[in-house]
């Protein structure tokens, strides 16, 4: 068994781009811009909230969007986020529950490593899982580099006083793959989440196409 597993948040534990969506929408909504179907807001989170907003006013990244204007869409979302992620209530995806459980029972140490502002990524993980499941809890807060940079995650292994090689990765996209290479990690992929279609072997690492592969994966 996996004795200490680190899973990113969207697209691996929740499926929470409704919410998602319905966030950044309304903040397009303050600057009158149109919204955005939710198959294009998948295909944009993942890269942290600046390149979330960057993409969603139509540039290619963050580097070549404006400053100012992505900012004012920042505070916006994240004002708009907050208040209404559970609105669309954010679903585990179909097995998560039970095995996130059995691992735990099991005494494997749990925790979240996302993106997603940590305000958020906190919140949601105590109301989908209960309030001791993962711990710690670790959304971005500017206290460490998003993701793929691997200050986060090499700071879990030195708080539960373990070496990166003890520690696996579990996520949904190339971000996670290349956070867990950086931090010299173990990794498992699963294909449910928001990759959209991308090709996740070239992570060279498992990958799970069901809760049930990934329970026999890291039990």
């Amino acid at each position: 068994m996996k004795e200490a597993v680190v899973f990113d948040l969207d697209g691996t534990l929740v499926h929470s781009m409704p919410g998602i969506a319905l966030g950044l929408n309304r903040a397009l909504a303050c600057l009158g811009r149109s919204s955005l179907p939710q198959e294009r807001v998948a295909s944009i989170i993942g890269c942290g909230v600046r390149n979330l907003c960057s993409r969603a006013l139509g540039y290619d990244d963050e580097a070549t969007a404006p400053a100012d204007l992505v900012d004012e869409l920042i505070a916006h979302f994240r004002r708009e986020y907050t208040a209404c992620w559970r609105e669309v209530s954010p679903d585990p995806y179909p097995g998560i529950v039970q095995l996130i459980a059995d691992l735990s029972h099991a005494g494997a140490r749990l925790s979240v490593l996302s993106n997603k502002q940590h305000e958020v990524a906190y919140d949601m993980v105590r109301t989908v899982f209960g309030e001791h499941t993962f711990a710690p809890v670790l959304g971005h807060s500017g206290e460490f580099p998003r993701k793929p940079a691997p200050d986060a995650l090499l700071h879990i292994a030195e708080l539960w006083e373990i070496s990166p090689q003890q520690l696996t990765m579990v996520g949904d996209s190339l971000i996670d793959a290349a956070t867990a290479h950086a931090a010299g990690v173990q990794l498992i992929l699963v294909n449910w989440g928001y990759s959209q279609g991308k090709d996740l072997s070239v992570a060279h690492c498992p990958v799970a196409y069901s809760a049930a592969q990934l329970r026999q994966l890291l039990m």
